[in-house]
């Protein structure tokens, strides 16, 4: 026959011999491959579900910060509101207690004036009765005529017109 001859027995050989290689590959190449690539995906689909549930956690978190701070937000307008409404208050009361005193400076300096008028007016009649008196003595002591008397009365009227300009 030729150079290159077919013969069954050796393709039955090398038939064995790629089943033997294939099975010795299968056992020590392929099944440790096979076992790291299957633990890889099971570390990726680990750390999928670790990641989604970290972003989980951190969305919880955002929204219990965010309630945080709309309830601080809260806190601190119900604050302000109760401290202006303290504030107008104090300032109500301050106003009150001012326009109280100022009523009340008012209310004496009036009753001050009207004690001074009454002793203004007490001091003018008083005068006006001495200066009645003393033209009623000199009248008495004249017994002069109706001009002597006129001439006193004159000098009354001048009198106690001077006194009342004073």
């Amino acid at each position: 026959m030729g150079i290159v001859s077919i013969h069954p027995v050796s393709i039955a050989i090398t038939i064995a011999n790629v089943l033997i290689l294939f099975l010795i590959l299968k056992k020590f190449l392929f099944a440790p491959v096979d076992k790291i690539l299957q633990e890889r995906a099971k570390k990726i689909v680990e750390n999928k579900e670790n990641a989604e549930k970290s972003a989980a956690e951190a969305d919880e978190l955002k929204r219990k910060y965010d309630e945080k701070l709309s309830e601080l937000e809260q806190a601190e307008k119900d604050r302000l509101a109760e401290a202006n409404r303290k504030a107008a208050e104090e300032y109500d009361r301050i106003i009150g207690d001012a326009n109280k005193r100022a009523d009340q400076i008012i209310e004496d300096a009036n009753k001050k004036a009207d004690r001074d008028w009454a002793v203004r007016d007490a001091e003018q009649e008083r005068k006006i009765a001495d200066i009645v008196a003393a033209a009623a003595r000199k009248i008495a002591a004249d017994n002069n005529s109706a001009e002597a008397d006129s001439s006193l009365i004159e000098e009354f009227l001048s009198k106690a017109g001077e006194d009342n300009g004073k």
